[in-house]
């Protein structure tokens, strides 16, 4: 059908029979229509939940060693209170509004467990406002009221749903569009279910995945506390440092931590498996070798390269930091150059220009040619199908027909559309026209944004959403666009540090939210619940966790004494400093000074990344059958956009784990793959993150020096 032939000539999508594989492996074959779904029990635990995290991600946030409670604690916990609520609930009908409902329809259904989780999901990081709201009462300007922060928050976190309501049949109906992580919570939420029904009658496959399931996750949890607490040194381990300890080239080279990682390795599953990469046993293998490709040339060739040949003046600085220096080498002090908030001429003149590390220049060099790169990329290889595909959807709008679909046409993998109603364009058109109206008034209101400002942010949110959702969803990784978003700010408001901040968010972080949104609908894609259940619980828990989220932020803010202080620890606000400092640099120096003088022809990469993909889409086109086919050039210049905020023996041991679990055990042992590829690294993954919050709460201030 229309959508399926989408991307179909795509690299991306040369590997879709292994890819269909995975979601083969996953997926469930069958739907049972009258299984309950948007339930009084979904409302009660997702309500409960939502609330729960958000109040502990928000509270936690403000700390100087902040956590952050994620999904795998709602899955797990709510299978056990949704069972629970199945016995205790009173099974009585009511009536309300002419409908009939009842607390209790019957055992708790795997589909009102993929509700919970995806409701209190916008909960699970703190909303972005949040940082701007500690910013400007503690350091910039004068402090937002309330309104404001719950008009912003509403806003960047709502107005996603209008746009994954917009690329839907673009970036969720097509099988092509498998988005790997959403499979490990399918079989998360399948292998957790199964122990809801009676075990003997659980077929032999299935109680051979609960027990890997819970022999992997036992051993994820206790493993976890040594590298975590008691060694941790087993989370990097230098070999090239072991090996030469007292040189220098050695240590620039071997250190995961403060160098380029090489020869460096990890017993540590939080680091393979870790919030930059995702876990390896769920990225296809191809874009594992695209992503390790960039990373390999631009951070063990081309890095020592420059460092070592002195360019930029290199070699007076670490060869890998994010800090900025001043001309004499010390780190750079943002505040000598400030006078109430603002940039001082002449004080920047008297202490002089900003200085990077080479790393820190390739990472903002791999920005700029990046988003032209991944642009080019897409209008040569995608630009034809979302053509018709955007005339099709508007015609579709129309004539109030569906387009392009027989029953010899509906995707192998995904519910029937016709046995659940879709989400009405009518509102996602109505949350647009609100959240528009919400974001206007508070940009106009409390002097965030020009009101063309806002609407050229929301309008770069749209252009790239598409763009970036197609990579994510077929290698799941995520292109970092926020750079861009702050250099648009910066050249266009030069000197307005809260402009640039609230573009950020309008901008980037909008679309940010739009994936994670399409994420969640793709997920309920594969789990056939409804639609309209799916919109619902996304709108309610976006709603609930902002509004407690800004109620902790303003309770703390006047309750603690020396918040966001050295004085106020554990209060230091440690996430809100690093936002204040970013935000200082592009809105106060903005690039025209941070990239001035010997740093301007960094500017160049944005004309080289459009030119990038033109070869190889001409050479995949002449060889159609060669390795070609497998290159993406979007997905090679993922990875080295992380640094140098990422350790860098990540890259390699996330590789080899995806190259041993989805190369080889995929193609030689793939009956066991199938099985049990996806139950292994839920487990892994859940595992680690009940240690972590244990191990927080009981562990946080033990110091364990033995090694």
């Amino acid at each position: 059908m229309e959508n399926d032939k989408l991307l179909a000539g795509d690299t991306l999508h040369s590997n879709e029979p292994e890819m269909q594989f995975m979601i083969d492996s996953a997926v469930p074959a069958s739907d049972d229509p009258d299984m309950p779904s948007l339930t009084f029990r979904v409302v009660v635990l997702g309500t409960v939940f939502t609330c729960a995290l958000a109040f502990t991600n928000a509270y936690y946030w403000f700390r100087s060693n902040p956590i952050a409670l994620g999904i795998p604690v709602v899955q797990l916990l709510s299978l056990p209170a949704g069972w629970a609520l199945a016995q205790v609930l009173p099974r009585r009908q009511f009536r309300t509004f002419g409908k009939q409902w009842t607390m209790n329809p019957g055992a708790f259904s795997i589909k009102e467990h993929v509700l919970i989780s995806v409701f209190a999901n916008a909960s699970t990081s703190t909303v972005y406002a949040l940082e701007l709201i500690v910013v400007r009462k503690f350091w910039i300007g004068t402090p937002l009221a309330f309104g404001a922060g719950v008009l912003m928050s509403l806003t960047s976190q709502l107005i996603g749903y209008s746009f994954s309501g917009l690329f839907h049949r673009i970036l969720v109906e097509p099988s092509a569009m498998a988005w790997p992580s959403t499979l490990v919570d399918v079989s998360l939420f399948r292998t957790l279910q199964a122990l809801m029904t009676d075990k003997h009658g659980l077929a032999r496959e299935m109680r051979q995945r609960q027990r890997l399931f819970w022999i992997a996750l036992a051993g994820s949890f206790a493993w976890y506390f040594v590298p975590g607490w008691f060694f941790p040194t087993l989370t990097m381990l230098p070999l090239l440092c072991f090996a030469a300890p007292n040189n220098v080239v050695a240590q620039q080279l071997g250190d995961g931590y403060n160098g380029l990682g090489m020869l460096a390795v990890t017993l540590d599953w939080s680091t393979i498996s870790s919030s930059y990469t995702g876990s390896p046993l769920a990225t296809p293998w191809f874009a594992a070798c695209n992503l390790f490709a960039g990373f390999a040339i631009f951070m063990w060739v081309i890095t020592p390269i420059a460092y070592y040949a002195n360019a930029w003046d290199a070699r007076s600085l670490p060869i890998y930091t994010s800090n900025l220096f001043a001309a004499n080498g010390s780190v750079y002090d943002i505040e000598a150059v400030l006078r109430d908030g603002r940039l001082d001429p002449e004080l920047y003149e008297e202490y002089g220009p900003v200085r990077m590390s080479t790393q820190f220049l390739i990472m903002y060099g791999l920005c700029f040619m990046g988003i032209t790169c991944l642009l080019s990329h897409v209008a040569l290889n995608h630009g034809k199908d979302l053509w018709r595909t955007l005339q099709a959807a508007v015609a579709e709008l129309r004539s109030g027909r569906s387009y392009g679909r027989s029953g010899a046409e509906r995707e192998s993998i995904a519910y029937e559309h016709s046995a659940y109603a879709r989400v009405p364009g009518v509102w996602y058109a109505g949350l647009f026209v609100a959240t528009l109206a919400m974001g206007l008034g508070a940009c106009q209101g409390f002097g965030l944004l020009p009101w063309w400002g806002f609407l050229l942010a929301i309008a770069v949110a749209a252009l790239l959403t598409v763009p970036v959702g197609l990579i994510e969803a077929v290698s799941n990784f995520q292109y970092g666009l926020g750079v861009i978003t702050e250099l648009i700010a910066a050249f266009i408001w030069p000197g307005e540090p809260t402009f640039n901040a609230a573009f950020k968010m309008f901008g980037y972080i909008t679309m940010r939210q739009t994936l994670q949104l399409t994420r969640d609908q793709k997920l309920g894609h594969y789990m056939r619940v409804p639609p309209r259940h799916v919109f619902a619980a996304q709108v309610a828990g976006t709603v609930a966790a902002a509004l407690v989220q800004l109620g902790v932020a303003a309770w703390l803010m006047h309750s603690v004494p020396n918040i966001c202080t050295d004085a106020g620890a554990p209060f230091t606000c440690r996430k809100a400093r690093l936002f204040y400092a970013t935000t200082t640099i592009w809105g106060v120096l903005g690039p025209q000074r941070q990239f001035a003088g010997r740093y301007a022809t960094l500017y160049w990469l944005f004309l080289a990344g459009a030119a990038l993909p033109v070869p190889v889409w001409l050479l995949r086109r002449r060889f159609p059958r060669s390795m070609w086919r497998l290159v993406s050039l979007p997905v090679v210049l993922t990875l080295p956009g992380y640094f140098p905020n990422m350790p860098t023996h990540n890259a390699a041991m996330f590789t080899l784990c995806c190259f041993v679990f989805n190369h080889i055990l995929l193609h030689r042992r793939p009956a066991w793959w199938r099985r049990y590829n996806f139950v292994l690294t839920a487990a892994l993954d859940a595992g680690l993150a009940v240690s972590g919050i244990i191990g927080y709460f009981a562990l946080q201030h033990v110091r364990v020096n033995w090694w």
